[in-house]
């Protein structure tokens, strides 16, 4: 690759995978380029488990899919076979990867006690004022995950970032011994890609751009 931006431009959602496997010190490497991002008030609020168990994997598939025939069972009779088939299909191919990333937000306290309090007297709860410094926590968690897909990218690896398996965030944590102030944010599958993925077509710098 000649630069950075060519290099990001090409990396690619992956959702099939071959069945090899990932040494353990790639792993730790993406885990590395993860907690090397920046964070809000430093908080490095990001908690990694890596696994390989396929029982464990199958117990997250299972998970799933409890919580997403559960939530589409208000739906029951307007629903085709083909949806329900495909909407289980794309929350949750993960089980097909040889190592998923669970990827989750660990308390945050901003760095100004003050402050906060201030807000807390004038009627704020602890959601209205993050949501106030722009989620500066999941924004902390976005960034990490971005570098983690930049140096699986890098290592010839595929994944994809994915947050169809967060509506069974709680069963996860149970199923993976994380408490429950550890909030589930995304499953990463990781392998090597089983296909070579399309061009992706972008929008145009002018369409996201202004300079004033």
């Amino acid at each position: 690759m000649s630069n950075f931006l060519e290099f990001a431009s090409k990396r690619r959602s992956i959702r099939k995978f071959e069945d090899r496997d990932i040494p353990q010190e790639d792993i730790e490497y993406f885990i590395s380029a993860a907690i090397s991002a920046p964070s809000g008030c430093n908080s490095q609020c990001w908690r990694f488990v890596a696994i390989r168990d396929r029982e464990i994997i199958h117990k997250i598939e299972e998970a799933v899919v409890r919580k997403t025939e559960s939530i589409l069972a208000v739906k029951s009779g307007e629903l085709s076979n083909e949806y329900l088939s495909s909407r289980r299909k794309m929350s949750t191919f993960f089980v097909k990867a040889p190592v998923n990333i669970a990827v989750f937000m660990t308390a945050v306290k901003y760095v100004d006690p003050t402050l906060i309090s201030a807000f807390k007297d004038c009627g704020y709860e602890d959601d209205a004022i993050m949501r106030m410094y722009g989620n500066y926590d999941l924004l902390s968690i976005g960034a990490a995950v971005q570098n983690m897909l930049l140096a699986v990218h890098e290592k010839g690896y595929g994944a994809c970032w994915m947050n169809d398996p967060a509506i069974a965030g709680e069963e996860i944590n149970k199923i993976l011994g994380e408490p429950a102030e550890n909030r589930f944010i995304s499953l990463i599958p990781i392998g090597f890609p089983a296909y070579s993925p399309r061009d992706k077509k972008m929008k145009e710098l002018s369409e996201v751009l202004s300079i004033k």
